[in-house]
């Protein structure tokens, strides 16, 4: 697993600089799906974006050692492929590559995924219903809530929800109740303190899903060097 030494090591190394190549798996569906690739042109106009619009094997196949920042955002389409999962999680751990976001919602319902799922710090996951209920900031001083005042979360028309995701070493940033609960998570920080897993879909926000996830990439790959993440009260409350 990725240190925090390391990691401050690779991001004084690389993060000065804006990612050359992102690679995503994103899904369009009516007006929802592509706020992440207008948060990207945003924020790194110049990057090579390698997309995957409902194609997550295509998205899995093109995930390398090139690769800066690996998004998959799956809403609508779901990668079912454990080897390709066990690879995802060898990415992840290698401390000279990520961060990585990860999304599926699928995510409580096949086993595929296990393997990236518990590297990413998450021990268990069970399904959101539709209509989605409402959605919660646990930690205010999270540098990905900064001028989120909307955490609303629309149902284009799939019938199905997210996912609410039971933390072992992962940091919880939002969640599905109005206080820090087990088994309530949503937006969680990763243990390596870069990579997100997340059982709320930042690209359905009903209102500031491109803001949202402009905050999203830029805690995710902090281009002015790797700043110390807040995590606010809602570490203590998990025992951090």
């Amino acid at each position: 697993m990725k240190t925090a030494i390391i990691l401050l090591t690779i991001a004084g190394m690389c993060l000065a600089q804006d990612p050359a190549i992102i690679t995503i798996e994103y899904d369009q569906y009516g007006s929802f799906g592509t706020a992440p690739l207008t948060a990207i042109s945003n924020l790194w106009p110049a990057a090579t974006v390698e997309s995957f619009n409902g194609n997550p094997d295509g998205w899995a196949d093109a995930v390398d050692s090139s690769t800066d920042i690996c998004i998959g955002d799956m809403h609508n389409y779901a990668l079912q492929d454990a080897l390709a999962f066990e690879y995802l999680a060898a990415w992840y751990n290698d401390p000279a590559l990520g961060p990585l976001y990860y999304n599926s919602w699928q995510m409580a319902s096949y086993s595929y995924d296990d393997a990236l799922v518990a590297a990413m710090g998450i021990t268990g996951a069970s399904a959101v219903a539709m209509p989605p209920i409402t959605h919660y900031l646990w930690d205010p001083a999270s540098p990905i809530a900064t001028g989120i005042t909307d955490w609303s979360y629309g149902d284009p028309g799939y019938g199905t929800g997210a996912n609410r995701l039971t933390v072992g070493t992962a940091t919880p940033v939002t969640g599905w109740t109005s206080s820090p609960s087990a088994g309530q998570a949503a937006l969680c920080v990763a243990p390596d303190g870069a990579s997100i897993i997340t059982g709320y879909f930042a690209s359905l926000n009903s209102t500031q899903s491109v803001e949202l996830w402009e905050n999203i990439l830029g805690f995710m790959w902090p281009t002015g060097g790797l700043t110390p993440a807040t995590w606010g009260y809602i570490k203590a409350e998990f025992g951090r």
